[in-house]
């Protein structure tokens, strides 16, 4: 485990900004404020935008209400809903109702923010992160190995929790600006991964948005509410709420938080790699590094950058709820199940039990660091050109020598950043066994079956899914073949099992990964000898890992 770059937790930015969190409130209601009086500026509009707001949060308390809601809500939305009659412009004079209306819009603001808000105590972390050592002590020392592994936690760390890419560039830049880690997202339990990852290479803890489903839970609830996180509410799409968390999070980067965004919005309901990312709270890390330029000269303005990161799991703890809801979605099929908020405890164990005490590892693939433009950095973060020579990136915010806001301008800024991403989560993920052997089992049978649809390959009987063995281990040695060229040309990464085993080995590790923990099998062996699946949701969900590299051409 490395040394912290910054020994005292209490030193930590996240500390320092819980320290003045009332602070920063008001600044982000400010700022929230003046964003809806620029985008709605006269008092019809900012009326209507209260009224749809009570419309969709009445909607959602009465169909879609969790036990972490306060319990004053109904009696709040009730007092706006008596506000806009009584500051009806039809009834009262116009100064009066825009006065009142600004009231409501300012106290739903405030309401908001105080909900959204996270926490950071330092004695919490503390506790967290010696309970945490001692857990995954237990875990990656396999088999309980001994009392031993109880009090030494980081001793077989290393070859069980993977943290690869540039450390040390990362761990410099950390001490000269803020930086912004965009992962991609799986599970449930990746912050939690990602937490523990970080703070193993000596990162200060970042903060980050956490879904409010997560805090259902009393015990969870306790402790994540004081290490850092803050909290967001994917039930909440109204604009006032929108436009409150935007504002939130640029405040937050704008005061110095390292924080975390998950740029695909949620979690990959299909298994893929996320290539479509949300740019709401990404443009907020533009937002604030122009900010900066706006308020200090520009060799004193503090430098945002940003690290992509892809997470690789042998199987994924929610896989089979996952794929169930994409289907669901997308062929419209009538799946009569329902997703887990979060996991029981002995779920959760179960996941980290079957992964780290088997021949398995989690992969945390830093990617290279950028500028909030998607510019390469130099080890001490000044942005370089394609010829690596020193650029000025000030210089993309003004406009005939002038600093001047440009939303069109920032947003087109803001897509190229987010392609720059979606790229190195691709040339950043680590490929496993059991990635290659769903791919290959998937699109045999697909076509061996013909080439049909996701829906009618999930109607295949059990006696149709069959795969010859041998034709299943020509193909396997096709796909690895092309991986090995991928790997070369950096646009994938090999774990290290795949370029270290026989062909054999790869196969049986990777359908030993993929049965560790479902208890319907995505792949398993048939009494012959040959391929076959008791689940092809899970087989499909498995395989999407694979999507967008070309490899079905060498599949058949």
């Amino acid at each position: 485990m490395l040394d912290s770059v910054i020994p005292k937790i209490k030193d930590w930015p996240i500390n320092l900004i819980a320290l003045k969190k009332d602070k920063i409130m008001q600044a982000s209601i400010a700022d929230t404020l003046i964003e809806f009086n620029k985008a709605y500026p006269t008092n019809s509009k900012i009326r209507e935008l209260i009224q749809k707001t009570l419309y969709l949060e009445r909607i959602r308390i009465k169909t879609d209400s969790w036990e972490v809601d306060p319990e004053d809500e109904n009696e709040f939305w009730a007092k706006i809903k008596k506000q806009l009659f009584v500051a009806d412009p039809s009834l009262i004079e116009e100064h009066k109702s825009q006065e009142l209306h600004q009231e409501m819009l300012h106290e739903i603001v405030s309401r908001y923010t105080h909900e959204i808000c996270g926490n950071f105590k330092p004695g919490v972390f503390w506790m967290a992160r010696q309970v945490l050592r001692r857990i995954f002590a237990r875990l990656f020392n396999a088999h309980f190995g001994g009392f031993k592994g109880l009090f030494y936690p980081d001793e077989k760390l290393k070859d069980k929790l993977i943290v690869a890419g540039p450390v040390d560039k990362i761990r410099n830049l950390v001490t000269k600006g803020t930086v912004i880690l965009v992962p991609t997202h799986f599970s449930n339990l990746d912050s939690v991964i990602i937490g523990f990852g970080m703070d193993y290479i000596g990162l200060p803890a970042f903060q980050y948005g956490a879904g409010l489903n997560l805090f259902n839970s009393k015990m969870f609830n306790l402790l994540m509410s004081n290490l850092g996180p803050y909290k967001l509410d994917r039930r909440k799409k109204n604009p006032i709420y929108v436009e409150t968390l935007k504002s939130y999070s640029k405040t937050n980067v704008i005061a110095g938080a390292n924080t975390i965004f998950f740029p695909g919005g949620t979690r990959s309901r299909a298994g893929n790699i996320e290539n479509d990312l949300k740019l709401g709270l990404l443009g907020t890390v533009m937002e604030a590094q122009r900010e900066h330029y706006f308020t200090n000269p520009s060799t004193l303005a503090t430098k945002i950058f940003v690290v992509p990161l892809t997470i690789s799991y042998p199987f994924v703890l929610e896989a089979s709820s996952l794929i169930e809801e994409h289907l669901k979605r997308t062929g419209k099929e009538q799946y009569l199940t329902q997703e887990n908020n979060m996991p029981p405890w002995k779920t959760v164990w179960k996941f980290f039990w079957e992964t780290f005490s088997k021949s398995s590892e989690i992969t945390l693939s830093l990617g290279e660091p950028m500028d909030v433009f998607g510019n390469n950095l130099d080890d001490d973060g000044f942005s370089l050109d394609k010829l690596d020579r020193k650029i000025d990136v000030r210089q993309y915010f003004m406009n005939k020598g002038m600093m001047k806001v440009d939303a069109q301008r920032e947003s087109i800024y803001t897509q190229m950043l987010g392609d720059k991403i979606v790229a190195a989560f691709k040339y950043n993920n680590v490929v496993y066994a059991s990635h290659v052997v769903a791919f290959v089992a998937f699109e045999l049978l697909r076509k061996q079956l013909d080439s049909p649809d996701i829906f009618t390959m999930l109607r295949t009987p059990e006696e149709d899914r069959e795969i010859d063995f041998d034709s299943f281990k020509t193909n396997m040695k096709r796909a690895i073949d092309e991986l090995y060229m991928l790997n070369n040309r950096k646009q994938l990464k090999l774990a290290s099992h795949i370029t270290t085993k026989e062909l054999p080995e790869i196969i049986d590790l990777g359908i030993e990964q993929m049965s560790m923990y479902h208890p319907n099998l995505p792949l398993l062996r048939t009494k012959n000898g040959n391929i076959t699946s008791e689940d092809l949701k899970l087989l499909y969900y498995y395989h999407n890992r694979m999507d967008g590299y070309g490899l079905q051409k060498y599949i058949g």
